[in-house]
């Protein structure tokens, strides 16, 4: 991979909705929360991972809306995001980093590049596309991601009604490794513990531009937030290194756990939430849009550190 292509990436999403310094350049608005994520031994065959045995293992959350924008309001957000900082037993650390969208745009970082300068083009202000356009357009010039982004274009006609009632995908595949040695490739599944469907209407108008979090509050002021996650276990047909893969819905899906979430925090927002830090017995496929990914969010962190001092 060429080592332009991640600054590239990154000095494109600065100029789709503009350049907000000491912002994440993508998913900039988001909301921390901590958490007790509890597993319930069911992954013990498949890995060592230390918050995968049986001990709870505190957490902080971070959900998020897509934009760079930070003051994006949330129902024009197409995707969300949720990401997991587990705290390891022995201190060491493992990440997921989940959207909405159980799949990727694309496999290859050149053509995600020439997607979001085809989204940037589409400027209808300083600080605003229309994503809608765009998305006609990424359909016409690679009609092979029509999948993906019809799930984008469906995402931007009915707002979510919580973060709390949505799945999140880690998208891509993993591998987990056991005392063994032994290697399975899975993929990772949110799920919230208590199934709600959307309303069919949701007044945009009325909607409060950050009443995703605090409809997130009201609930936490009542209790507790809780979602279960899932491996689905890959086949020998199953590709590790394309995330635009979902692999079929008949795999084996096994329950390893519940993340509950329990109140609202403030820490600094240099955090970096990065995909590819996955700790002791989980191991990365050879996908080249995951390793893109780490090298993009590092000159992302970089630069909002840097601006933040």
């Amino acid at each position: 991979m060429s080592n332009s292509l991640p600054q590239d990436a990154v000095h494109t999403l600065e100029q789709i909705q503009g350049k907000f310094p000491g912002y994440r350049r993508a998913h900039a608005k988001g909301v921390f929360y901590e958490a007790i994520f509890t597993p319930n031994g069911n992954a013990i065959p498949y890995t060592i991972a230390g918050h995968l045995q049986q001990e709870p293992v505190s957490a902080t959350v971070r959900f998020s809306n897509s934009p760079p924008d930070p003051t994006a309001a949330d129902f024009l957000s197409p995707a969300k995001g949720m990401s997991i900082h587990f705290h390891q037993p022995d201190g060491s650390i493992s990440q997921q980093v989940c959207a909405t969208i159980p799949m990727f745009i694309t496999k290859d970082p050149k053509t995600f590049v020439e997607m979001l300068k085809i989204l940037g083009s589409h400027k209808t202000g300083v600080h605003s596309i229309d994503l809608g356009l765009g998305i006609v357009q990424l359909l016409t010039t690679f009609p092979e991601h029509k999948n993906t982004l019809l799930a984008l274009k469906e995402q931007l006609k009915q707002p979510p009604i919580s973060y709390a009632a949505l799945n999140y995908y880690p998208i891509h595949a993993f591998y987990l490794v056991n005392a063994e040695g032994k290697r399975q490739a899975v993929k990772y599944e949110w799920q919230p513990l208590k199934e709600e469907k959307s309303t069919s209407i949701l007044d945009r108008i009325s909607l409060s531009k950050n009443y995703l979090s605090e409809e997130l509050e009201k609930r936490l002021d009542k209790g507790t937030v809780s979602f279960e996650l899932y491996i689905r276990i890959a086949e020998d047909t199953d590709s590790t290194d394309d995330p635009t893969d979902t692999w079929p819905t008949n795999r084996q899906k096994v329950l390893v756990g519940q993340l509950t979430i329990n109140k609202k925090i403030f820490p600094a927002e240099s955090i970096l939430f990065d995909p590819t830090i996955v700790g002791k017995g989980i191991e990365l496929p050879d996908d080249p849009i995951l390793h893109f990914r780490h090298e993009a969010y590092a000159v992302s962190y970089d630069r909002r550190n840097k601006e933040n001092k």
